[in-house]
């Protein structure tokens, strides 16, 4: 038996890492600084071999448990400088679920969608802090509520439902909120929801069982 090569599992996905950038396909996990990085460098090598062409569409697939609020921040601000700078249309997919930060960037898509079996958490960001002066913990403050206000503004003009406060409300109530995807498409966060079946496929009638006791 030939031992496999760490090399070749390397070369391999690189290969495929390109051929989905070549097919405008990014899977986002963790959000932090280093993937915030990837992510940037990715979009933008997508956002020129598209420049003009919104026949091709660059999608974003979600499968993440959030991270931190910069980094998502930052990955949102590249997807509208790549829609604003070079025409090109961005979609948010969510493949399982976007807790916290992940649902925050799902927004950030052009259209935006779930699978019939993904969900959504929605909660108040969290903080460790350290030290003893004050000041840092006032300035952290300021810092969250700043935070606080640019999310709930984001939600209310995304979804068109409700205002900035309703969300401050809602977000923001002490505890997590889970969604399913027919809340989410309630609730205006999601444009689409995905059936786990094409609707064009005709399925056979079930046959008529007994039930025995």
């Amino acid at each position: 038996m030939q031992a496999v090569r760490l090399e070749d599992l390397l070369g391999e996905y690189t290969a495929r890492r390109r051929e989905l950038d070549l097919q405008g396909a990014y899977f986002l996990g963790e959000i932090n600084e280093d993937e915030a990085e990837r992510f940037s460098k990715a979009l933008l090598l997508m956002s020129i071999a598209r420049e003009g062409d919104r026949g091709r569409p660059i999608t974003v697939y979600i499968n993440s448990g959030g991270g931190s609020v910069g980094a998502g921040l930052a990955m949102m601000e590249m997807m509208y400088k790549a829609k604003r700078d070079y025409g090109v249309v961005v979609n948010t997919v969510v493949t399982g679920y976007a807790y916290s930060m992940g649902a925050i960037i799902l927004q950030a898509g052009d259209k935006r969608s779930m699978g019939e079996f993904s969900t959504l958490m929605l909660h108040g960001g969290s903080w460790v802090l350290s030290g003893e002066d004050e000041k840092i913990f006032k300035d952290y403050l300021k810092l969250a509520e700043h935070y606080k206000t640019i999310v709930c503004q984001l939600f209310a003009r995304r979804t068109g439902q409700h205002d900035r406060k309703w969300w401050q409300r809602f977000i923001y109530s002490g505890h997590d909120k889970f969604l399913t995807a027919q809340e989410c498409l309630n609730h205006g966060l999601v444009d689409e929801i995905h059936s786990p079946v094409d609707p064009s496929v005709q399925l056979p009638a079930p046959r008529s069982q007994r039930m025995y006791h």
